[in-house]
């Protein structure tokens, strides 16, 4: 089996489509190609396809001077532009194979569609969108509602943020909590799991991968840093698996 992976995207839309055809897994129309149709060959987004991580990108996509999310145009703008993402996106899944991609469900993409959460913040800029007077359309609400937590395929543990379940419930208690330290902590997560390797965004990574769980899980989450994009492809048999790593992981100008 081969298992193409992609970290968060945040609404990075070049950016998908360039690792899906490098991937060869969609064709220069941004369809699905022969190898996505597969049975032998899966796509896994780990979550996080909404809100931008940065002000400069929400500007970019709406097209205004300078975004402000207290601007009410400025936040339907930014509405708008990830539903048309969010759109294309799911026409893309609809036209691939049941089971043959998985996107899974982050805690940016809960808080989308979870009225009663406030809304998040991602350094300089706080994410306003479908939290007053407008809501996801109700088809993009139920699709994102139908997203799941984690994945297994061939041994291999797929989530958003780790290994435990508490690691992917996206609570309050989530952010007080700051669930994502389990990678600094010298332990062996898969230990005590049918794991053998565990493979999780959220946490941002410079230089394209990082690992944790004393080397048995993979941090993946570079899509929103500059031009720089990674996918994780794995090949799996029987007894082993290979990991390859493609894409511009390390993008950086040093001026003297």
């Amino acid at each position: 089996m081969r298992i193409v992976v992609i970290g968060d995207v945040h609404v990075q839309t070049a950016k998908l489509w360039l690792m899906l055809e490098e991937s060869g897994l969609a064709d220069s129309g941004r369809k699905p190609t022969f190898r996505l149709k597969s049975p032998d060959t899966k796509l896994v987004l780990l979550g996080d396809l909404v809100h931008p991580k940065s002000r400069d990108h929400y500007t970019t996509l709406t097209g205004v001077p300078r975004y402000d999310e207290f601007n009410p145009e400025h936040v339907a703008k930014a509405e708008m532009a990830q539903e048309l993402f969010l759109h294309e996106v799911k026409s893309f899944y609809d036209a691939v194979p049941k089971g043959n991609m998985i996107i899974l469900m982050g805690n940016h993409d809960f808080n989308a569609v979870t009225l009663e959460q406030g809304p998040l913040r991602t350094d300089d800029v706080a994410h306003l969108e479908w939290k007053e007077k407008n809501r996801l359309p109700k088809l993009l609400h139920e699709w994102l509602q139908s997203w799941p937590y984690e994945l297994e395929l061939e041994g291999i543990h797929f989530a958003h943020v780790g290994p435990l379940k508490e690691h992917n419930t996206y609570d309050n208690s989530f952010y007080l909590e700051n669930r994502r330290r389990w990678i600094y902590e010298d332990q062996d997560f898969m230990a005590n799991t049918p794991y053998r390797l565990g493979v999780y965004g959220h946490t941002p990574v410079f230089g394209g991968v990082n690992t944790a769980s004393q080397g048995r899980a993979i941090l993946l989450d570079t899509n929103g840093r500059g031009e720089e994009y990674c996918y994780l492809d794995i090949q799996v048999s029987k007894d082993r698996y290979r990991l390859k790593m493609r894409g511009l992981f390390f993008d950086e100008m040093i001026q003297r």
